[in-house]
Formats: C-alpha cells, sequence, structure tokens
C-alpha cells in the first residue's frame, strides 16, 4: 500500500513537471540552459564537486520555476482580477527566480571560464 500512495506521488509529481514545461516558456529556456550547460561540463571535464555545483544549481533554479508557476497559477485561479497584493507576491516569486539564476550563471562562470580561457591560450 505505502509503495503504490509513493508511487501515486511521484507519477503526480511527474504530470505537473510535465504541464509546467508544456506551458511555462521560462521553464523551456532554463531546461536548454541546463543542456547546454551539461554538454559543456562533459566536454570540459569538470570535477565531480564542479558537477555537484553544477546540479545544486540547475535544481535550484528550476526547482524555483515550478515553485513561481504554482504561485502564479494558483493566484491566477483564486483571484483573476488584478490585485496589488497577489502582483506583489507573484512578483516576489519571480525574483527568487531571478535571483537563483544569477547565482547560478556567477557559479557557472567560476566553473567554466578557466577551462575556457584555457582553450585559447
Amino acid at each position: 500500500m505505502q509503495n503504490s500512495h509513493f508511487l501515486s506521488s511521484v507519477k503526480n509529481a511527474l504530470k505537473g513537471i510535465s504541464a509546467a514545461f508544456r506551458e511555462q516558456r521560462n521553464l523551456r529556456i532554463q531546461t536548454a540552459i541546463a543542456v547546454l550547460t551539461i554538454a559543456l561540463g562533459v566536454w570540459l571535464r569538470i570535477t565531480r564537486m564542479e558537477w555537484a555545483i553544477i546540479f545544486t544549481c540547475i535544481g535550484l533554479v528550476m526547482g524555483l520555476e515550478l515553485l513561481n508557476s504554482a504561485i502564479e497559477v494558483l493566484m491566477d485561479k483564486l483571484h483573476p482580477e488584478k490585485d496589488a497584493a497577489i502582483g506583489k507576491a507573484k512578483d516576489v516569486a519571480g525574483g527568487a527566480v531571478l535571483l537563483a539564476s544569477i547565482c547560478s550563471l556567477i557559479a557557472g562562470f567560476w566553473i567554466f571560464y578557466v577551462r575556457i580561457s584555457a582553450l585559447f591560450n
């Protein structure tokens, strides 16, 4: 019984990710960036620790984007008319994604810059 509940939860979570991927342009863009980052990491043979950083950044950005999408869908359903407080909450959630994206960009720069610059020297 416990296994079926767990599998049902996983199935529902995957349905949610799939729906967000279909409906949220930013999630598709972030997925493309993640795939390119992973390909670059393979090509440049980054270390295990660097992989840990890269996957943590990818998970953080994409996880926050999923939460941001959930907040937007829920708020739009509960309060379809314009509301300043709801707009502010949605902006804060978007800001969390932006902050994680900027920090991930900086981490990626630190990891990849040295290796890429060495290719041109």
